[in-house]
C-alpha cells in the first residue's frame, strides 16, 4: 500500500456492483481506476454500490483504497414495474429498461444525503444504467464523470446478429427477477425486440449523458471518437484497459499440456457464453488433431450441460490464479461473439506471453499489429487453420507470445493509462 501524505480529496463512486473479487473486465477496470485515483491523484474513495445477486461478505476483502462502502437498495418489484410503465413504456423520453430496473426514489434521496455528508470533490457514476441518478447531482458543483465503459447501444445490435445468441439478456440482474419473467423475456422473438428497443433508448441516453456529466469515460478510442462526434461536446475520454505486466508475466514453472487451447471469461455473461458456443460449434470441429480447449471462469450449469459429452471441452470454473491454467495450454483462442469496448482476455493473454488467435472484435480498440503481436480472422476456417499451425510450430508460438507481451508493456501499463485522469480534471 502506498504511503499517503498531505491534503487528500474525496470521490463518491455510485456503482452497479461491488467490484471484487476480480473475475471480469468491468471489475478489473473499476478496481484499477479507483487504485489510480487513490495512489496518483490522492482521492479517498467512498462507494454507494448495488451488491450483485448473492454477493455478501465483501467488507473483509475491501481494497486499501476504498474508504467506506454504503449499500444501495435494489428497487422492489412494484417500483420496477412502475418504472417500466411510467418511464420505459409511456412518456416522451423513454428510459432504457435497465435504467428503470436500477432507479428508485430511495436511492436518489440517499445519494443526495451522502453528497451532503461526504462533501466529495468528484463523483463517478458507473455505467449508463445509473445515469438517471444525475438528477441527484444537479446541485453538485464538483467534477461529475460517468464510466460508460463501452457503447452498449452498439453491443445489443451485435448481440441480435450473433452466431449463437442462446443466452439470456438480463445478465447479472437475472437473479433479482422472477423465473417466469426471465423465461418470457428470453424467448427469441421477444428478446430480439427488447434488444432493438434497448439499443435505441441507450443511444439517446448516451447522448444525454454527454450533456449531464462533465466527462464520459470509454475504454475504446473509436467509441470515444464516435461519442464526441455524436454529442458535439468533446467531453468523452479514453481510459483503456491495462494489465499488471509484472504479475501476469511472472515466470511460473508449469508443464505444458500438448494440443491444448484456453479461453478466459465469466461464462455467466451472455457474450462469453455465446463465444463459447461459437468456438465449440463453429471453430473446434474444423481443427484437425482434436485439440482440447479449457474454459477458465465461472460457468452456468446450462452451458456446462450443453457440452457435457464433448471430450474436447473442459470447464475449469472459477480459479484462484488464471496464470497457472492459461500458461499450461499452448494457444489462447479468444474470438468474441459480439460486444464493444476492449477485451481484457486479449490483453492479459498477451501480457502472459501467450500466442493469441482472435477475431476483429477481440482486437477492436487495440493498436496491436496483426500477424506480429497476435493472429486475427473473422473466417472460422482460417481461424482453425491458424490454431492448427501454431499447435505444430513452437517457434511461432514463442515469437507471437514475445511480441504480444512487448506490445502490452508499451501500450497498456496502468501507470501510463492513469495520466488521462489528469486531462479529465481529477
Amino acid at each position: 500500500m502506498p504511503e499517503t501524505s498531505g491534503q487528500r480529496k474525496r470521490m463518491l463512486l455510485i456503482s452497479t456492483r461491488i467490484f471484487w473479487p476480480l473475475y471480469d473486465g468491468h471489475r478489473i477496470l473499476l478496481y484499477n481506476y479507483c487504485r489510480g485515483l487513490y495512489d496518483h491523484y490522492h482521492y479517498d474513495i467512498y462507494m454507494y454500490s448495488f451488491p450483485e445477486y448473492g454477493q455478501n461478505g465483501y467488507e473483509k476483502d475491501k481494497p486499501y483504497f476504498i474508504k467506506e462502502i454504503f449499500e444501495a437498495r435494489h428497487p422492489g418489484y412494484p417500483e420496477k414495474i412502475g418504472n417500466m410503465i411510467r418511464h420505459s413504456l409511456a412518456g416522451g423520453k423513454r428510459w432504457s429498461f435497465q435504467s428503470s430496473l436500477y432507479y428508485s426514489k430511495y436511492n436518489e434521496k440517499r445519494i443526495k444525503e451522502l453528497i451532503g455528508s461526504i462533501k466529495p470533490d468528484a463523483i463517478m457514476v458507473d455505467l449508463d444504467r445509473l445515469s438517471r441518478y444525475s438528477a441527484a447531482l444537479k446541485d453538485f458543483s464538483g467534477l461529475k464523470t460517468i464510466f460508460m465503459e463501452d457503447a452498449l447501444s452498439k453491443r445489443y445490435l451485435r448481440q441480435i446478429r450473433a452466431v449463437s445468441n442462446d443466452s439470456g439478456i438480463c445478465g447479472r440482474y437475472e437473479g433479482f427477477l422472477p423465473k417466469w419473467f426471465n423465461r418470457i423475456i428470453n424467448s427469441r422473438l421477444l428478446r430480439n425486440f427488447i434488444l432493438k428497443e434497448e439499443s435505441k433508448r441507450l443511444k439517446t441516453e448516451e447522448r444525454e449523458a454527454a450533456e449531464n456529466f462533465d466527462a464520459l469515460i470509454y475504454v475504446n478510442k473509436f467509441e470515444t471518437e464516435d461519442m464526441n462526434k455524436r454529442s458535439g461536446r468533446h467531453n468523452a475520454y479514453t481510459v483503456t484497459m491495462g494489465a499488471d505486466c509484472d504479475y501476469l508475466g511472472e515466470e511460473i514453472k508449469i508443464e505444458k499440456l500438448p494440443n491444448t487451447l484456453s479461453y478466459v471469461g465469466n461464462m455467466t455473461v451472455a457474450t462469453n457464453a455465446d463465444s463459447v458456443r461459437m468456438i465449440m460449434d463453429k471453430i473446434i470441429p474444423l481443427i484437425p488433431g482434436r485439440p482440447v480447449i479449457h474454459f477458465i471462469g465461472a460457468v452456468p450449469d446450462l452451458l456446462r450441460e450443453e457440452y457435457r459429452d464433448n471430450p474436447q471441452c473442459v470447464f475449469e470454473g472459477t480459479v484462484s490464479d488464471i496464470r497457472k491454467y492459461v500458461k499450461r495450454t499452448e494457444v489462447v483462442l479468444c474470438p468474441i461473439a459480439y460486444g464493444t469496448g476492449v477485451k481484457t482476455k486479449t490483453i492479459e493473454a498477451m501480457a502472459m506471453s501467450m500466442p493469441v488467435v482472435t477475431n476483429y472484435l477481440g482486437v477492436d480498440g487495440l493498436s496491436a499489429e496483426v500477424g506480429k503481436d497476435l493472429l486475427m480472422s473473422d473466417d472460422f476456417a482460417e481461424m482453425a487453420r491458424m490454431v492448427e499451425e501454431l499447435l505444430h510450430d513452437e517457434k511461432k508460438r514463442q515469437e507471437l507470445g514475445k511480441n504480444g507481451r512487448e506490445y502490452v508493456k508499451s501500450c497498456h501499463r496502468w501507470e501510463d493509462i492513469f495520466k488521462v485522469f489528469g486531462e479529465i480534471g481529477f
